[in-house]
């Protein structure tokens, strides 16, 4: 099972803009997931074609299940 983190933020133009961690730790927090959207806001070192982020949206962990079949 694979874990990815998705980061929401709003940008200066008040669009949507998400950034993805894949295989995030199981045991991942709201506390840590807040704090690096705090880091990420701070240092401003992502920009979107609206601009720099400028607020956090919203978080959420998904899991992405798969099964291999045997078609040989």
């Amino acid at each position: 099972m694979s874990k990815t983190l998705v980061m929401n933020f709003l940008n200066e133009a008040g669009k949507k803009a998400a950034i993805r961690v894949n295989n995030v730790k199981e045991d991942v927090t709201e506390a840590e997931v807040k704090n690096a959207m705090d880091v990420i806001l701070a240092k401003g070192i992502f920009t979107t074609s609206g601009g720099d982020l400028k607020a956090k949206d919203s978080a959420e962990v998904t899991d992405k299940n798969s099964t291999d079949l045997s078609v040989k």
